[in-house]
């Protein structure tokens, strides 16, 4: 016998030991993935849509009226297959066109049609005889979807089977009644207010907003931007705030209204709770609101609705904010680096000069950045103030402009220069930049 022998004997045992556990482990393989197909192919075969919700180009959604005495109406909305435009880019995948045309959410669109890929638990009868046992007599909902062929699908939506959370569904006219869990039907729950587009505005991309205006009685506010930066146009012309330009149109432009009502819009209204809100994207898109107070409710009236949308109150706080406060707050602006700056006061003049881009002294630093390149407290109209309390002349780059201050008892006011309103300083910034001008020329 080979001296191999008990050493070959040693290494087919183990390589037998392997064989057989890869061979259990693919068979193992094999059973699991042969009762997941066949487990797929029992819930495809109770699938409750004969087609995927991709494939819907329109359906009818039916629910009972939520008062008592009238009957329920059907929405009807189709799918809008829209190529991406300037002009419908912001538009609904799916638009409600009767019993009225009006914005629609296409996420609850979206959660209606999620019946179509759920698959019923078991099937309760083929030929449901008695349809007010399940709760068909009356239905809850009736969903029907149409795709291209025009091939039709109604769903209707019945009781909850005793003794179970379970819902009873029937799927078509006179087609088998099926059992469904209880969360498969949270889209046929919804209300049919629920299917509208409850934004003030469709487009809610702020930086694609190319002009907004707001008119109410005596005034006329409109900004505008150019070369990504806003300026104010009416009532006066000014550099805007871009931060508060910002929080202002978040607030408005996404503001969401919470129900509607049968009202139409006072045309006639010249009270001081009524506002025409207009957003321009381009030449081709625009979008308008009107806004009106009545009865204690804030009211929107989108273009082309019939009725208003309710908007929560504390909306009008931004409906009325003076166009001041959207002013650019900053004395000079922070872009161009400050390299020289003088101060006149009481007749006598200092200066200083920036080298390596610093200051000489603190006190220069501080006035730069605590009172030049800072906001101030609030803009207010332009008035004659007299003499100033002093002058700081500042050069930027090849620019030089004098900036006159004024002190109204504890208030200080200036001018910045070539902008048509004034400013007010903070009482923090009044307080340290009187303190600073005292040590200044204190010194000198």
């Amino acid at each position: 016998m080979s001296e191999s022998s008990p050493m070959a004997k040693g290494w087919r045992m183990p390589l037998v030991l392997l064989l057989v556990l890869i061979s259990g482990i693919a068979l193992l393989w094999w059973l699991e993935q042969r009762e997941t197909q066949r487990t797929s192919e029992e819930k495809s075969a109770r699938l409750i849509g004969k087609f995927s919700p991709s494939a819907v180009k329109k359906l009818e959604f039916w629910r009972p009226a939520t008062e008592k005495g009238k009957e329920g109406n059907t929405l009807t909305i189709v799918r809008n297959d829209l190529p991406k435009t300037p002009v419908n880019m912001h538009a609904s995948h799916w638009q409600i066109v009767a019993p009225e045309r009006v914005r629609t959410n296409d996420q609850a669109v979206e959660k209606l049609l999620e019946i179509l890929t759920e698959s019923y638990d078991q099937q309760v009868t083929q030929e449901p005889n008695d349809r007010a046992a399940f709760g068909l007599e009356s239905p809850l909902a009736v969903l029907t979807v149409y795709n291209e062929a025009e091939q039709a699908l109604q769903i209707s939506l019945g009781l909850s089977a005793p003794a179970s959370h379970k819902r009873y569904v029937q799927i078509g006219v006179d087609g088998p009644v099926v059992l469904v869990p209880a969360k498969s039907i949270d889209g046929l729950m919804q209300s049919k207010e629920a299917l509208r587009d409850k934004r003030l505005f469709a487009n809610q991309l702020l930086p694609s907003i190319q002009t907004f205006s707001r008119e109410r009685p005596n005034e006329h506010l409109e900004l505008g931007k150019k070369e990504k930066q806003w300026y104010l146009r009416r009532p006066l012309q000014d550099l805007a705030s871009e931060e508060r330009v910002s929080q202002w149109l978040q607030a408005l432009v996404l503001a969401k209204g919470s129900t509607f009502v049968a009202l139409q819009a006072d045309e006639s209204s010249t009270v001081h709770e009524d506002w025409l809100l207009a957003m321009h994207l381009s030449q081709e898109f625009q979008e308008r609101v009107r806004i009106q107070r009545r009865d204690n409710r804030l009211l929107a009236w989108r273009a082309g609705e019939p009725d208003a949308m309710v908007l929560d109150s504390h909306l009008s706080d931004e409906l009325d904010k003076p166009a001041l406060e959207l002013i650019a707050l900053r004395p000079v602006e922070q872009a161009a680096q400050l390299h020289k700056m003088a101060i006149t006061h009481q007749g006598k003049t200092v200066q200083a000069e920036k080298k390596n881009n610093e200051w000489s002294k603190p006190v220069w630093k501080g006035i730069e950045e605590e009172v030049l390149t800072r906001d101030a407290w609030h803009g207010v109209q332009a008035k004659e103030r007299g003499e100033p309390w002093l002058s700081i002349t500042v050069w930027q780059e090849q620019q030089q402009r004098t900036i006159p201050f004024w002190k109204v008892g504890e208030a200080i006011f200036l001018a910045p220069p070539n902008r048509p309103m004034q400013l007010e300083l903070t009482h923090f910034q009044a307080k340290a930049f009187q303190e600073t001008i005292k040590a200044l020329f204190a010194e000198e």
